[in-house]
């Protein structure tokens, strides 16, 4: 029995969210569910088939930006687990979400190239990443080239959560952290810490959007507001090399 459009409403539509997405985040409730039907009956208002559509949407939290340095970096993999260790340079080298990586098949990946496939993404349009010289020579040394290119500990593929990935390597992730010295960091922040360096070694926002895969500058927006080293000289000179002999000497070229 067919719904007509007239008849779907708030309550309808959420009613539909927590049957599809139960426990689901914001985010993704209001990118599979929120965002297809408003389509479709602001499609149906314009077909004069019902009033427009007012629709109010799960809120997100603000986007979380967690990024770290280059000898961070180097700690982690030199306290990552073997099996470990190529997965955290390749999130860290690609900017691959975690789901992209763990369920990433050989099939995807040309090392003559230098070059990885990302079939399955979070919104659904393929994308190609260039591989860094460091990463390809780190894949080299599997003697694998088919199949899950990451394995657990056991060498078994990683356990498919639906699409989701990060927690198949918590324990694994935890203790890296700990040797390391790193807090606060999960398999995601490995996106936003390659974005960061993206954007601070290259400044140009179409190509870090393009190989992210984001929609929108608002997206990358944030990885040029939060890593501002680059910044620093215009702080210094505001100051003079001097210390409070800089400010001196502004306050008098002001008075005069």
């Amino acid at each position: 029995m067919s719904t007509r459009p007239a008849a779907i409403g708030q309550d309808e539509i959420e009613g539909a969210a927590a049957a599809l997405m139960p426990g689901r985040s914001p985010s993704t409730l209001n990118r599979k569910v929120y965002t297809p039907i408003a389509a479709v009956l602001w499609h149906a208002a314009r077909k004069k088939w019902c009033p427009a559509p007012v629709i109010s949407r799960p809120k997100e939290p603000e986007g979380r930006v967690r990024w770290i340095t280059y000898g961070e970096a180097e700690r982690l993999l030199d306290a990552a687990a073997p099996h470990l260790r190529p997965l955290v340079l390749f999130l860290l080298c690609t900017g691959a979400r975690a789901s992209e990586a763990i369920y990433l098949d050989w099939r995807d990946l040309d090392l003559e190239r230098a070059h990885v496939s990302f079939i399955d993404t979070k919104n659904g349009e393929r994308r190609g990443v260039p591989l860094h010289p460091r990463l390809v020579a780190e894949l080299r040394r599997s003697n694998r080239r088919a199949g899950h290119v990451f394995l657990t500990h056991d060498g078994e593929p990683y356990a498919d959560r639906k699409g989701l990935g990060g927690g198949q390597v918590k324990t694994a992730w935890r203790t890296m952290l700990k040797r390391a010295g790193v807090s606060d960091f999960t398999p995601h922040d490995c996106r936003h810490t390659w974005a960061s360096w993206h954007y601070a070694a290259n400044r140009d926002l179409a190509a870090l959007m393009q190989l992210g895969g984001w929609k929108s500058e608002k997206m990358v927006l944030r990885y040029v507001h939060v890593n501002v080293s680059h910044l620093a000289p215009t702080i210094d000179r505001m100051w003079g090399n001097a210390g409070d002999s800089g400010l001196g000497a502004v306050a008098t070229s002001s008075a005069a």
